[in-house]
């Protein structure tokens, strides 16, 4: 754990500052939700090895590679009974693919007592998170003589060009069970795609399935120059820094996982498929002078992101991050202080794995800090300032980067930011600009993208995060309602035609939770306890889901996206809690597979009143670039809250003290010198 470490004299001094007023020490303190350490992912590979399971020779030759290695979580109960000093056994699960055979195996391994749980087969399934699939069908690709010759009409030499595949999966023309890509054409130079060339590529028999030549399609090299922060030069006015200094230290204490404040506590991991997970989230409710719960685990369970130009290439863009790539986590790069995060950051390294099972660090990984959050509450000259408590990290998943915030606010709030920046999808066109189209390049006069530069197109396209949040309000059990504002009809209950109700309906099963944002009624989703009552006033405690503008698919039923992403055909899923129900979109999406998740498991309409249950909250963002996103793109984001509704029995932080009075004495300057200089 360290501080930021920001080059500008005036942040060094202040840093040093906030360093010697630093009031906590992280201690050694382990819990049964600690993410797998370095020294237990080494156990894993030994464990396997000693077994027979595994071979260093084959692991190091690329015959076999670890998909996902992460903790096999314990039961939940087990962990709920967990008290501080309890003994308790560790144990990891690993999927592990081998190529000759094309299987893969999942493996249990007590790393406690380093043994062998169990080994098994999973037959017909394609790995998460191996990366050596571009050289494979790079070399089979160059050495297709149909390709060569494609190349060849074109005027394209191929020792300029690169290869790059997308998952087949459903769009497989090979038997079920081999792994597959659609292979698509670009210059190394530049990286934009040559027009109308594809290959079925089979990297299970290593051959050329077929060859998809659409025309001679625009193959010319461009002199795109991509960003290049190598190359990058400061050419606008600098600004004086905003710095935030907290010389009275931080309010909150990082022991072992677990982060803690006078109102919160929680605890936080990297997984490796997940990246950042939330749990055990729990308030100091003021009135009761004790912690409740509100939240057993939290995390972005999948993200996907589909292209919408119509080409072989694009209908098969359909990226699952998380399960076909393991979130990119091998590849992440630490967060840039200063800016990802702010000066009075604490940066937390983590550990996550390569497909050799090799510990992989990633240096100040996840950002803890305090920021300020506006007014909390005020009225007429009476205000209280808000102190938000912030959690994040990123990832870079190819072109795209994206931050994951949770923050937690004095008021009980949870707010969960997900930012979107990078460098957006191109590929090659036909035109210069878009006054005109040629005949494929446009539907009824609209592009299926923006120009960003002559003959280069950026692709229309979808973000989808799917986030699971298994929430405990005040216990295990609780019950799911919407929540909906209506006009009261007009007639007697409503004889002035202004009368207004929020009208609840409760969820009884999991069919009847498959729900859908809307902004005319303000959709929201409560989560509420219906065996206690909470205040004076006998209302359930809940927690209240408020969704973002509800975004819809736009490709198609039977397309790639919604056979393998049917989850996204709602906003709302709720299910009964079950260990293994983790994935919404399968725990393989690479394979030939429809409709696996969610919607498999909810084929038997379970009952969710009065259980423990799971929320799954889809959230979208169409993207139509703007010239204004090239050639990198600036902060873009989607967000949802869980806001308390009932939980208190009045404002919980209506007691708050007013602002320090050395920060007042600090801010009268300023105030003076902005006075003498409107009198100049």
């Amino acid at each position: 754990m360290k501080k930021s470490t920001i080059y500008h004299p005036v942040i060094t001094i202040l840093l040093i500052l906030i360093s010697v007023n630093y009031t906590y020490a992280q201690e050694t303190y382990k819990h049964p939700l600690d993410p797998l350490n370095a020294e237990e992912l080494n156990i894993v590979r030994s464990v396997l090895e000693d077994a027979g399971k595994v071979d260093s020779e084959r692991i190091e030759n690329h015959e076999v590679a670890f998909g996902m290695i992460f903790l096999n979580e314990p039961d939940k109960q087990e962990v709920l009974a967990y008290e501080e000093g309890d003994d308790f056994t560790r144990e990891a699960f690993a999927s592990i693919y081998d190529y000759p055979e094309n299987r893969i195996y999942e493996a249990i391994v007590d790393v406690t007592n380093e043994e062998l749980v169990s080994y098994t087969p999973v037959p017909g399934k394609q790995p998460v998170g191996t990366f050596e699939m571009d050289s494979i069908s790079t070399e089979i690709a160059k050495r297709d003589p149909r390709i060569q010759r494609a190349l060849k009409r074109r005027g394209v030499d191929i020792d300029k060009v690169e290869f790059g595949g997308n998952n087949a999966a459903d769009m497989s023309i090979n038997r079920k069970g081999n792994r597959e890509e659609i292979v698509s054409v670009s210059f190394k130079d530049t990286r934009v795609g040559i027009r109308g060339l594809y290959a079925h590529v089979d990297l299970t028999d290593r051959r050329v399935l077929k060859v998809v030549d659409e025309g001679e399609g625009f193959s010319e090299e461009s002199d795109l120059k991509y960003f290049d922060p190598d190359s990058l030069e400061s050419s606008l006015p600098v600004l004086n820094p905003v710095i935030i200094d907290q010389p009275y230290g931080m309010n909150y204490t990082i022991r072992g996982h677990q982060v803690s404040t006078p109102y919160w506590k929680f605890r936080y991991g990297i997984h490796n498929r997940e990246g950042l997970v939330i749990y055990d989230v729990q308030y100091f409710d003021p009135f009761k002078k004790d912690w409740r719960y509100i939240m057993y685990r939290g995390s972005i369970a999948e993200m996907v992101v589909n292209y919408g130009s119509p080409e072989l290439e694009e209908a098969s863009n359909n990226y699952f991050d998380q399960g076909e790539f393991r979130f990119f986590q091998e590849k992440n790069r630490p967060l840039n202080a200063g800016a990802d995060a702010p000066e009075n950051a604490t940066y937390i390294d983590a550990v996550v794995h390569d497909d050799k099972a090799n510990p992989v660090v990633i240096d100040s990984a996840v950002a803890i800090f305090e920021g300020y959050g506006g007014a909390l509450w005020r009225h007429g000259k009476v205000g209280r300032r808000a102190t938000d408590l912030s959690i994040k990290y990123y990832i870079k998943a190819g072109n795209y980067d994206y931050g994951f915030e949770w923050i937690f606010k004095e008021d009980g709030t949870i707010q969960v930011n997900n930012e979107l920046q990078g460098i957006v999808h191109i590929h090659s066109v036909d035109r210069k600009d878009d006054r005109s189209f040629p005949e494929d390049e446009h539907y009824n006069g609209s592009p299926y993208g923006v120009m960003v530069h002559p003959n280069v197109e950026a692709n229309n396209h979808q973000h989808w995060h799917v986030w699971r949040l298994d929430l405990d309000v005040d216990g295990l059990n609780n019950t799911v309602a919407e929540l909906n504002n209506i006009a009261v009809p007009p007639g007697p209950k409503n004889p002035y035609r202004n009368a207004v109700v929020a009208q609840k309906e409760i969820f009884e099963t999991e069919h009847e939770a498959m729900r859908d944002s809307y902004a005319p009624s303000s959709r929201r989703w409560k989560v509420l306890n219906d065996d206690k009552e909470g205040g004076k006033y006998g209302h359930n405690p809940s927690y209240v889901l408020i969704p973002k503008k509800g975004t819809v698919p736009l490709a198609l039923e039977g397309s790639s996206l919604s056979n393998r992403a049917q989850v996204l055909w709602h906003h709302l899923w709720v299910t009964p809690y079950q260990k293994d129900e983790i994935y919404p979109a399968g725990m393989y999406p690479p394979s030939d597979q429809q409709f696996a998740g969610l919607p498999e498991w909810t084929k038997g309409n379970r009952d969710i009143k009065d259980k423990d249950v799971v929320l799954w909250y889809v959230m979208g963002k169409s993207h139509i670039v703007r010239p204004e996103d090239w050639p990198i793109m600036n902060h873009a984001s989607m967000s949802f809250k869980l806001t308390p509704w009932a939980f208190f029995e009045s404002n919980p932080v209506w007691g708050k003290p007013p602002v320090h009075e050395k920060i007042l004495e600090k801010m009268k300057p300023k105030k003076e010198d902005l006075q003498a200089s409107q009198n100049k």
